[in-house]
């Protein structure tokens, strides 16, 4: 199988497993993807420079990225994911009160812009935080945790840039609509710019994450080189519930059970006949899945009107939509830095200029560096 052909996690696997122990964790696993263990700062560049050729094999423009982790378990989740007990409307208010106390620090900024400088700042937004340096990823795998192992995630992406129509939708959406559970995702979305198959269609089919490199307005995210990945929201079938059901209650007294808001008795019917019933019952969870949706496109592969039939059949959720272990698995590969060699890491990353105070160039992390020196 020619490179070309290979997820990027397969090409990691085929090329570098002559030269480094290559580690395949199960498929259970949350990283189930290559994975390897450095001891050191020399290892570490090396297998870099291996994973990075990957794609000059290939004539895609992908460029890899990087992220670190003090803490090997951490998910791929941004920070609004990961608030524990979320309130309703939660991202809007967020964004709002820091706009009202702040707003010029923020004018002239595009929407993602907007975003990923409150996500700078501290913020819990959309956004998942990577760099296109990957020893300041290193950095950020072995500055805190000492008990715990760090990892470095790698991951080949196309960048895109802020005037993408999908990506200025979503931004959009977080930083100046209300979310109304209501909404369907043409109605919060969709416009004369962005087509319903274009956002589903990069939401759900493309095998893609969506990174985007920001203006780097300070030295700080600029000497971290960082980029963002931007997560949409979740959506609903509205109508998954009313096929499920309907063999064992009958078409009227589903769509009275489990029908909201405008319901399409037509479309429902020829979904009956077409679509793959038994697994949306197999398949746990109420949102809609990368995988569900691509059985469903195929199931009307011979329809032209399909895009017509779904305009207002999914619903949007508040919640963002994460990565699938299927994204996780295919597009990534982790590096592993034990707890016990995190601190020579550090050290050996002074020498060639990746101290705190580069990593973060104010003038209080100046002091703090030159003071660890004689400790």
């Amino acid at each position: 199988m020619a490179v070309l052909d290979m997820s990027f996690a397969q090409a990691i696997q085929k090329k570098l497993s002559k030269e480094f122990e290559v580690l395949i964790p199960s498929e259970q696993e949350y990283y189930s993807h290559p994975t390897f263990v450095v001891s050191g700062l020399a290892e570490y560049i090396r297998l870099i420079a291996a994973i990075s050729s990957i794609n000059k094999d290939s004539s895609y423009s992908e460029t890899v990225v990087y992220r670190g982790m003090a803490d090997t378990e951490y998910n791929l989740l941004p920070g609004l994911a990961r608030i524990k007990k979320p309130e309703y409307d939660m991202e809007a208010t967020l964004i709002n009160d820091f706009l009202t106390r702040r707003p010029d620090a923020f004018s002239g900024l595009s929407e993602f812009d907007t975003l990923a400088k409150m996500q700078h700042y501290g913020l819990p937004t959309r956004l998942l935080d990577f760099s296109l340096n990957p020893l300041v990823a290193l950095y950020f795998a072995c500055e805190s945790k000492v008990a715990k192992s760090g990892r470095v995630l790698c991951h080949s992406t196309y960048l895109k840039n802020d005037s993408s129509e999908y990506v200025n939708a979503i931004c959009t959406s977080a930083t100046k609509k209300m979310f109304d559970d209501n909404y369907t995702v043409d109605e919060y979305y969709c416009n004369d710019t962005l087509s319903l198959r274009k956002y589903l269609s990069e939401a759900y089919i493309y095998d893609e994450t969506t990174v985007v490199r920001p203006k780097y307005w300070n030295q700080r995210i600029a000497n971290q080189a960082g980029v963002f990945m931007v997560f949409p929201n979740h959506l609903i079938d509205r109508y998954r519930y009313i096929l499920i059901h309907e063999s064992e209650l009958g078409l009227d007294m589903a769509i009275h059970e489990y029908g909201r808001g405008e319901i399409d008795r037509a479309i429902i019917e020829e979904a009956l006949n077409r679509e793959p019933i038994d697994y949306y019952r197999n398949e746990p969870g109420r949102y809609l899945t990368d995988a569900s949706f691509m059985k469903m496109r195929e199931a009307y592969k011979d329809n032209d009107d399909f895009w017509h039939k779904m305009k207002k059949r999914f619903k949007i959720t508040e919640e963002v939509k994460p990565l699938s272990q299927g994204k996780i698995s295919s597009r990534f590969c982790s590096i592993i830095i034990e707890p016990k060699n995190k601190k020579k890491i550090l050290r050996d990353l002074s020498y060639i200029g990746f101290r705190a105070d580069y990593i973060y160039p104010e003038l209080e992390y100046t002091a703090q560096e030159i003071k660890r020196r004689f400790e």
